[in-house]
C-alpha cells in the first residue's frame, strides 16, 4: 500500500472515530427521558453498524461486559487471553480511564494490576480514594495491543462505543484520563499530553483531568511532580483530603 493511500485510510478512520463522539453529544446532554429515547446513541460509523450501536446503548453493565467478552470487532480480539472490561460500581466518584491492558491485565482480565496498578493505588490513596469503594477503572481498548504498542485508530473506534456506554452508566463525578491515548480520545483533542494536563476539561457535562500513565512515571520518575499537581486538581474538585507524608 502506498504512503498516500495509508494516509487516506487513517484520515477516514479518524473521521469515523470523531463522528461517534459527535453523535453521542446529544445523547449525554441533559434532556427529558422522552427526548433521550428519540436521540440515537451512535452513528452508522465505520467501526459499528447502527443496529449494534442501538443495542449497546440499551445495555446495562453486566450485558455490556458479556458483549465485550464475545467481541471480535477488531484484530486485538485474535490474540487476547482475556478482554479487560473494567471494575467498580455505578456512581463511583472517579472514573479512571487508561489506554489499554498490559500483559498482566491480559492474563487476569482485571484492569491495572501489577506494578502500574500498585502505583495507581498509591496515587489514589494520596487523595483519600480507594479502588474498592470510590473508583471505576477501565481502558479505551479492552484487549491488549501486541507488545503493548499504542492502539491503532481502527481499534480505538471499535472499542469506543463500549467506553461511551460505560461512562453513561457510571455517571462519575469526575474522569481521570491516564496517558496520551485516553486523554486525546476522551477530549477529542490531538494536543500533546503536556498541553492537556494542568486544567479541568469537560467530557460533555463531566469534569475531566488528564495526567501521565503510571507505567510512564515508573520509567521516568521526574514526572511525579506533574502527576501530583494533577491529582490535587482531582482532590480539589471532589473535596478530598490530601494525605501528608
Amino acid at each position: 500500500m502506498s504512503r498516500n493511500k495509508k494516509m487516506s485510510v487513517s484520515s477516514e478512520a479518524l473521521s469515523a472515530l470523531w463522528q461517534i463522539l459527535d453523535d453521542v453529544e446529544q445523547y449525554l446532554a441533559p434532556t427529558s427521558e422522552r427526548e433521550r429515547e428519540q436521540v440515537p446513541l451512535f452513528s452508522d460509523a465505520e467501526a459499528l453498524d447502527a443496529d449494534q450501536g442501538q443495542a449497546i446503548g440499551q445495555m446495562d453493565l453486566a450485558s455490556l461486559a458479556s458483549q465485550v467478552v464475545s467481541c471480535t470487532s477488531c484484530v486485538l480480539s485474535e490474540k487476547r487471553a482475556h478482554p479487560v472490561f473494567g471494575s467498580g460500581e455505578p456512581g463511583a466518584k472517579l472514573m479512571v480511564v487508561g489506554e489499554g491492558p498490559g500483559e498482566m491485565e491480559d492474563r487476569t482480565g482485571k484492569p491495572f494490576v501489577g506494578k502500574a496498578g500498585e502505583y495507581l493505588d498509591a496515587w489514589l490513596s494520596a487523595i483519600s480514594l480507594s479502588r474498592i469503594h470510590d473508583i471505576y477503572i477501565t481502558n479505551v481498548v479492552k484487549c491488549r495491543p501486541p507488545h503493548n504498542r499504542d492502539p491503532e485508530i481502527q481499534e480505538v473506534a471499535a472499542c469506543l462505543p463500549y467506553l461511551i456506554r460505560q461512562i453513561e452508566l457510571i455517571r462519575p463525578q469526575m474522569i481521570l484520563c491516564l496517558g496520551r491515548y485516553a486523554s486525546q480520545t476522551i477530549l477529542e483533542n490531538q494536543k500533546p499530553l503536556r498541553d492537556l494536563r494542568g486544567t479541568v476539561h469537560r467530557y460533555h457535562d463531566i469534569p475531566t483531568v488528564v495526567t501521565y500513565h503510571p507505567a510512564a512515571v515508573l520509567r521516568n520518575t521526574g514526572l511525579r511532580k506533574e502527576v501530583w499537581e494533577d491529582l490535587k486538581l482531582v482532590a480539589s474538585y471532589l473535596d478530598l483530603a490530601l494525605k501528608t507524608r
